[in-house]
């Protein structure tokens, strides 16, 4: 089992287990699995397109398979914080080397480096890719190498996020409906650096826990200029703004 450590700024250690090659090639075969349906289903409304208007079939084919061989994993690992449908199912997500989401520009530099990759077939058997990451530790490809990415077990052990309730009076509902009206302020890497932190809180040691909850929740409350509730604790604090993000996300989805 192969590990990578990431330090905060507060020095307090995350590991991540390194995805093998053997669970991505299975989450590979998922995503192929899954491009193969789209392809067909875009071949139908070709057909079809091509009945209704000559000349018509021919420009949907070739915009369905431009968008399938390069938006695909490109817009999956960006709006799905580095998971497409095969990852997914395998419990795999990309990350940056430095332990956080991947931009949209990391997941298309990755993502174009496919080609490359798949040397001599490209989007078939990467065998380019296959030697280059057989020949590093984190089991990189090129096109990880390039964006600065690597591929990671998520941890299934992971708690969900809970906050219990102690009451919820009037206060405590205005409270509220600040932290939902100005969660707008914040980018998606730093709301997933909440989910985060929040998910794997279980791994810290007690003192590097209340250390990091301690400095996150004073960035966030100056970033929001949410002043905490009374007698409200620093985890607790960021454990209600992972609340109401995720809240929010199920939502939007």
């Amino acid at each position: 089992m192969i590990l990578h450590q990431v330090i905060t700024t507060e020095k307090v250690p995350f590991s991540y287990r390194v995805a093998g090659m053997g669970s991505r090639l299975l989450a590979w075969l998922v995503d192929a699995g899954l491009l193969i349906v789209l392809w067909f289903a875009g071949v139908f409304l070709a057909v079809a397109a091509e009945i209704g208007r000559a000349g018509m079939g021919a420009a949907i084919y070739a915009m369905w398979l431009f968008a399938l061989m390069w938006g695909y994993f490109l817009l999956f690992e960006w709006l799905w914080h580095g998971q497409t449908p095969g990852k997914r199912a395998l419990g795999i997500r990309v990350i940056t080397w430095e332990g956080t989401s991947l931009s949209f520009l990391q997941s298309a530099g990755r993502n174009i480096l496919r080609f490359v990759d798949g040397l001599p077939l490209p989007f078939v058997l990467y065998g380019l890719g296959f030697a280059v990451a057989a020949c590093n530790r984190e089991q990189r490809r090129l096109g990880d190498l390039l964006a600065g990415t690597l591929v990671v077990h998520i941890d299934l052990k992971a708690k969900p996020i809970r906050v219990f309730q102690e009451g919820g009076g009037e206060a405590d509902r205005v409270w509220r409906a600040q932290v939902r009206q100005r969660l707008s302020q914040l980018d998606r890497e730093q709301k997933q650096a909440i989910l985060d932190l929040c998910l794997r809180r279980d791994q810290l040691r007690v003192s590097d826990r209340a250390k990091l909850f301690r400095a996150t929740a004073e960035y966030f409350q100056d970033r929001l200029s949410l002043a905490p509730e009374a007698y409200q604790s620093d985890e607790k604090f960021v454990l209600l703004l992972a609340a109401e993000i995720g809240d929010r996300s199920a939502v939007s989805a």
